[in-house]
């Protein structure tokens, strides 16, 4: 048995569960932690580790000598599993793992370059669209037990469907919610409210409009103490400078410090850290 992500748009629009084997084990629940003392920010890793779906994907397990692992659980409060694929799906073996130590697991739901395009603009054709795939991953969601969504646009959009991708954003945001108390949707940034893909490394009107439909944002990772300030101050206006997680690349591809084992470099304000790629060891050993 193996836990796999969808790949298209009809493998997205005709799934159900009723199709499934239930070979679901994800069955521990989400621990309770200490409540967070107010004004400290929070840590979410998010998982990029050649490709993702290696032997973690497998529901039995697997005879791997030297599995990725991650130890350090108590220092983060939420774990995306990300991969390339259109609808990644965590395994459930980081589902439970996440949850036994109080930590929140969300899937990605990403578009990429001209072929992502297409993808992005079935879902956001009409209201109706839109609407039946936030549905759909409200159903995964549950099915697998899980926490919610990071929303990773990164193909330009037709002008003209902006309002749509917003209120895709919005409307699984707030079904979500009704369905799963407790769980999240994060925006990525990269498309502006204009269509155009340009990451901003920053929170500003260019992006904020997919931010306000969500419950936060995850910034690319070429931002500087400006950038940065410019994003706190936005998000305080808005009551919403916890909402802010601030990307930082192991890898070090233009983030400050240079990444690797330099990654410590990054972490001087008093903000949300989001730790991308933090497979760099592990990945640079396999290679």
């Amino acid at each position: 048995m193996e836990c796999l992500p969808l790949k298209t748009f009809e493998e997205l629009d005709s799934w159900s569960s009723g199709d499934l084997i239930d070979c679901r084990v994800n069955t521990v629940p989400l621990a309770n932690r200490k409540g967070r003392p107010k004004g400290i920010p929070k840590t979410l890793v998010c998982h990029d580790m050649c490709g993702g779906y290696l032997t973690d994907r497998f529901v039995q397990g697997a005879e791997d000598p030297l599995p990725f692992c991650f130890y350090h659980w108590q220092y983060i409060d939420s774990f995306i599993y990300f991969s390339h694929h259109f609808v990644t799906i965590p395994p459930v073996t980081w589902i439970n793992a996440a949850h036994k130590h109080g930590v929140k697991c969300y899937g990605t739901f990403i578009t990429e370059w001209d072929e992502g395009k297409v993808r992005c603009h079935k879902v956001i054709e009409s209201e109706e669209s839109l609407k039946k795939a936030a549905d759909k991953l409200v159903e995964i969601t549950k099915y697998y037990q899980f926490d919610g969504w990071l929303i990773n646009i990164e193909n330009v959009v037709d002008g003209d469907k902006v309002e749509n991708l917003r209120k895709f954003v919005e409307y699984l945001t707030s079904q979500i919610h009704q369905a799963i108390p407790g769980s999240e949707v994060i925006w990525y940034d990269s498309v502006l409210n204009t269509g155009q893909l340009k990451w901003q490394d920053e929170l500003n009107d260019k992006n904020c409009m997919f931010f306000d439909a969500c419950d936060g944002i995850f910034l690319n990772y070429n931002w500087n103490d400006g950038k940065l300030q410019n994003s706190l101050d936005l998000a305080k206006n808005k009551g919403r400078d916890m909402d802010v997680y601030v990307g930082i690349d192991v890898f070090g591809r233009g983030c400050l410090g240079g990444g690797g084992y330099n990654t410590l470099e990054v972490r001087v304000t008093n903000s949300i850290g989001n730790i991308y790629s933090w497979g760099y060891c592990r990945s640079r050993n396999i290679r």
